[in-house]
């Protein structure tokens, strides 16, 4: 499958999943340890728990701002490797017909385990500094050609 489809069909598996709240399909895309790095910090998560932690968190946060719509659109994504994808996207979180937060852009990095595609790191554009993320801090409007 091209880098591109293989990503965005990951960013929708992913999305799904924690939006309705499935733990198990969430943590069987993710490897452990996970970097997560901010504008403002680079954020290591080296245990189930912590993830876990994370996991509920964001799921608490995308019911409780009454998200309807998870979306993170992927714009590039090149095989580095037969076992790592490195793609950029977009992510909007809309409740009913209403932004929470403005889009921001994120890249992700997949690796290959066995025969399924986990993420091992991202770097994004929100400003958080502590895992677990409550509401993603986009401080700066979404920067490139596609806005």
């Amino acid at each position: 499958m091209p880098a591109m489809k293989l990503l965005q069909s990951y960013l929708d598996q992913i999305g799904t999943a924690v939006l309705v709240g499935d733990w198990d399909t969430y943590r069987a895309h993710v490897e452990l340890p996970f970097t997560l790095i901010t504008e403002t910090a680079t954020l290591n998560v080296d245990t189930e728990e912590d993830l876990r932690k994370g996991f509920d968190s964001f799921y608490d946060m995308l019911k409780f701002q009454k998200v309807t719509q998870y979306i993170r659109l992927a714009d590039s994504a090149v095989d580095l490797s037969d076992t790592l994808i490195v793609g950029r996207y977009v992510s909007h979180f809309i409740a009913g017909a209403h932004r929470i937060i403005p889009p921001f852009r994120s890249t992700m990095t997949l690796r290959l385990i066995g025969n399924r595609w986990r993420a091992v790191a991202i770097t994004n554009s929100i400003s958080n500094m502590q895992w677990p993320i409550q509401v993603p801090r986009v401080d700066q409007p979404l920067k490139g050609a596609d806005k």
